[in-house]
């Protein structure tokens, strides 16, 4: 992908600091690449023009979309403010002309009006609707903001260590370790509570960068209430690769192991 040209007279791009918590996230988590290969799988084809980044953060996967194509629009949606001011701050600035086709709205994404080609809730942030009556008004005001022949996208998260209390770390290079903790899991309520640490080679650890309180919501429940919420066609993508690339699927059933990742997509025909 070719970096938009800029006038060798222009200031440098203001950029966020090695330790800037939003930038260390986006290196551990986020692969803008990857989501928009999922996206090209679940749309069968069907030119999309239009995307809704729901629980966007810093609006990565956004800004990548409208830099694949001239036609290509996106909607950021989050809200909490000062994540869209980081964007704004760090990330606009380099889209050149493409800055003008993403536009960061901070609202409710129960709230939000317009139709679009295709709608994501990743990073698992659909969890914080807790109870089953909150996600299905979600997904029911989500399939109101679907384009006939659009898709909503979850990823999901499960395995049997998905439900205990551990902690796994990550090198990030350049002597960051990411750290991902979960801290409490009840059977009950399904609720989980996580957090994401950063440790560094030099200097005093980055405890608690992030912090999150969800429902750890299983593949049955996401089906069902995508169907219920009026969704024409529900599918989950399994990965089936033996290896390291990840390589998602259709399937109506899969063996459990320890920890997954899947896809699980709500298509509105009409």
């Amino acid at each position: 992908m070719r970096t938009p040209s800029r006038d060798p007279h222009e200031k440098p791009y203001p950029t966020p600091g090695p330790r800037d918590r939003h930038r260390l996230y986006e290196r551990a988590v986020q692969d803008p690449d990857a989501d928009i290969a999922i996206l090209d799988r679940v749309l069968r084809g069907r030119p999309a023009h239009s995307l809704r980044e729901d629980f966007s953060g810093t609006a990565a996967l956004a800004a990548r979309w409208v830099q694949r194509g001239p036609e290509r629009t996106a909607l950021a949606v989050d809200l909490d403010p000062a994540v869209h001011d980081w964007a704004r701050t760090y990330r606009l600035p380099t889209l050149g002309a493409a800055a003008k086709r993403l536009r960061l709205l901070t609202a409710d994404v129960r709230e939000v009006r317009g139709r679009f080609d295709a709608i994501v809730a990743f990073n698992f942030s659909y969890g914080v609707f807790r109870t089953r009556a909150a996600l299905l008004g979600y997904l029911r005001a989500a399939r109101r903001g679907l384009a006939p022949g659009g898709a909503v996208v979850l990823d999901a998260f499960g395995g049997w260590d998905a439900q205990k209390e551990l902690v796994e770390r990550r090198r990030l290079g350049g002597g960051v370790t990411y750290v991902w903790e979960q801290q409490r899991f009840d059977p009950v309520t399904h609720r989980i509570r996580c957090a994401i640490h950063f440790e560094f080679a030099r200097g005093r650890p980055m405890r608690r960068a992030f912090e999150y309180e969800w429902r750890l919501w299983s593949l049955p429940e996401l089906t069902e209430l995508l169907a219920e919420a009026g969704f024409d066609d529900v599918e989950v993508l399994w990965d089936v690769s033996a290896g390291v690339t990840a390589r998602y699927l259709p399937r109506a059933s899969a063996r459990n192991h320890a920890g997954w990742i899947a896809y699980v997509v709500g298509r509105r025909r009409v």
